[in-house]
């Protein structure tokens, strides 16, 4: 009977071993694909100029800080500016040959100013990254001269792509 009860422990231990340690696995695949998003920080907007006195129109006007950009990427970036019209609108009976490239862009905290034209000038560039590392301030710098009386404006793009 010992036996028997020693032959049937063993047995037992043996069949728990063996079916205790079955597994199964499998690989899961990630795709990545490439993103790059743009934005405006609505927060940030500081687009107009007020010509009022003489030393504006001698040395035009800097608005530091005026705009702010937000890149997301998962890829190295590139940052461009264009005017989508080679000169600035008057909304009444302005002067209409007052030139895009009368208002500068740089980037906030450099010293290279690209004039405004009608193609696309790379003004900034970054890593990959989201919002919080990847925000972008923009100067806007006007000297139209002595233009005539009105209100003006011209429509520029900003565009990100992969170098």
């Amino acid at each position: 009977m010992k036996k028997i009860v020693f032959v049937t422990a063993f047995f037992m231990q043996f069949s728990v071993v063996v079916y205790s340690q079955s597994s199964v696995s499998h690989n899961v695949k990630i795709v990545a694909h490439p993103i790059l998003e743009l934005k405006f920080d609505e927060t940030i907007n500081n687009t107009d100029f007020s010509f009022n006195s003489l030393s504006d129109y001698d040395n035009g006007k800097t608005n530091f800080q005026a705009a702010g950009l937000k890149v997301r990427s998962n890829k190295n970036w590139v940052l461009n500016v264009k005017s989508n019209s080679p000169n600035f609108t008057p909304s009444s009976t302005g002067d209409t040959d007052i030139k895009s490239s009368a208002l500068l862009v740089r980037k906030t905290g450099t010293t290279m100013n690209y004039p405004l034209e009608t193609f696309e000038q790379a003004i900034a560039s970054g890593r990959n990254g989201g919002f919080d590392t990847n925000t972008i301030l923009i100067d806007y710098i006007a000297n139209p001269g002595y233009v005539k009386p009105d209100s003006y404006s011209i429509e520029i793009t900003y565009t990100l792509s992969t170098p």
